[in-house]
């Protein structure tokens, strides 16, 4: 299963301040390209919470496809970015 660092998570907290209370953001994964879009828990999610709410949805197939990844914050020269990071 996918992991997150705690400064990706409140990162995505922080994104969702402007968005409609029961919003999270949903995890995709297309043609190898990740996607973060906000959205609704679905049957069968993988919910990550922070502070009693739901921040991160990952449906079953994109579990499957990240699993052993580590979604961290780096540091890119066009600033923070949300990335994956594999166990070395």
């Amino acid at each position: 299963m996918v992991k997150i660092t705690p400064t990706a998570i409140t990162r995505l907290h922080g994104k969702l301040e402007s968005q409609p209370e029961g919003t999270a953001v949903r995890m995709t994964v297309k043609n190898g390209h990740v996607r973060f879009r906000p959205d609704t828990e679905r049957k069968g999610d993988i919910v990550f919470h922070h502070q009693g709410q739901s921040v991160l949805l990952v449906g079953a197939a994109t579990a499957r496809q990240t699993s052993k990844r580590t979604l961290d914050v780096v540091t890119t020269a066009d600033g923070n970015r949300l990335r994956f990071t594999r166990p070395v």
